[in-house]
């Protein structure tokens, strides 16, 4: 297979890529150091400014190394990695965030970061379900008029989706506290655990041709990203990237922090930032495969990525919470739970006859502008 992938690279020099985002990762972290404790509102806007380039260029990174390991294994496994990879992602940005900053003791024994996963996990699903996916559908109707999807394996990502954003994100706001007990968020992490457990089963080895479209050309070799490498050199530096992303996010904290009290900036928009963080390498890879017409791939990575990142976040952080006494805060707001209604009813439509057009991208997109005007207010 690396042979192959060699053959490729000779003839494409133009795909081999230098690690420069560990340089500017260092020299952002240095520099963040140096003017944290600033207060000038232009001077925090630059500092956050070359921090958030820095933290995309070290996740696109991430994302292109988990992209070598998912095409060399295909379809199903191939999604899969790219979705985990983003779970490590939102699960590093979150707890660099929650140990870092003004302390729950500091603030009055509430932590400022209790509602940050809730925020996060809400803001992640309307901007793949609403935004990425609607952007998708637009381009993809617009160059090729018709796409198609299997309709079995999107149903079975929101068979699973529905019930664990019910019990995550819904059921903690009819609680006189908003949210679990210690115990009962216990209980929950392990049921959204374990139903991720039982969809993998599904998804790599009982059902996998749900998960593929049946018409799509396949290529059986995987070679879609041609590299050198073995599998260890990228597994090291997809290490070394995503430790640079930790690195400059919780560095980044204070100045993110004190921006945001500046501005008077809502809350939410903290969230929708480390949302649009931690998936924008793995969207804009999806948008090339549905401008490529692999329609089946991109949905694959959309649902993939937000079913992964509800299961496998909420477990480690109650785990992370728990142990750095960090309350978390999980019950949406009843506007953000009639636009969560609203999405996956929208997504039950899109996809019921397995073929979409741009009305669909912009009937997505409406959603997604609600959901924006909303986060603003």
């Amino acid at each position: 297979m690396i042979k192959k992938e060699e053959a490729i690279v000779e003839q494409h020099h133009g795909t081999r890529h230098k690690e420069y985002a560990v340089i500017l990762a260092v020299v952002v972290i240095v520099f963040d150091l140096i003017f944290r404790q600033t207060t000038s509102t232009p001077f925090l806007v630059l500092i956050n400014l070359i921090s958030l380039g820095a933290i995309l260029y070290s996740a696109f990174s991430v994302v292109r190394h988990a992209d070598v390991f998912a095409h060399r294994l295909g379809e199903p496994y191939g999604s899969l990695i790219l979705s985990l990879s983003v779970v490590i992602l939102e699960v590093s940005l979150i707890t660099a965030v929650m140990t870092s900053g003004i302390s729950a003791e500091e603030n009055g024994g509430v932590s400022p970061y209790a509602t940050l996963m809730r925020d996060t996990l809400y803001s992640l699903i309307m901007l793949v379900t609403s935004g990425f996916v609607g952007v998708s559908l637009l381009l993809g109707g617009r160059k090729f008029r018709t796409q198609h999807v299997n309709l079995a394996g999107v149903t079975q990502y929101l068979t699973a989706i529905i019930p664990l954003v019910f019990i995550v994100l819904i059921l903690p706001s009819v609680l006189p506290s908003g949210t679990y007990s210690t115990g009962q968020l216990f209980v929950v992490a392990f049921l959204s655990a374990a139903l991720y457990a039982v969809f993998l089963i599904i998804q790599t080895k009982t059902h996998q041709n749900l998960f593929i479209y049946e018409h799509e050309d396949q290529d059986e070799d995987h070679e879609g990203v041609p590299s050198p490498r073995s599998n260890l050199w990228h597994g090291v530096w997809l290490i070394v990237h995503l430790i640079s992303v930790v690195a400059i996010t919780k560095v980044d904290s204070m100045p993110l922090e004190t921006l945001l009290g500046n501005l008077n900036a809502p809350q939410a928009l903290t969230g929708l930032i480390v949302a649009i963080l931690i998936f924008a390498p793995e969207g804009l890879g999806a948008i090339r495969a549905v401008l490529a017409n692999d329609l089946q791939r991109a949905i694959n990575m959309y649902f993939g990525s937000v079913l992964a990142t509800i299961s496998l976040t909420v477990p480690a952080v109650v785990i992370i919470s728990v142990l750095t006494n960090n309350t978390i805060v999980l019950g949406l707001e009843m506007v953000d739970m009639m636009l969560l209604v609203g999405i996956f009813m929208l997504c039950q439509a899109t996809f019921a006859s397995g073929r979409t057009n741009q009305v669909d991208g912009v009937a997505h997109l409406v959603i997604f502008g609600a959901y924006l005007m909303m986060v603003m207010s």
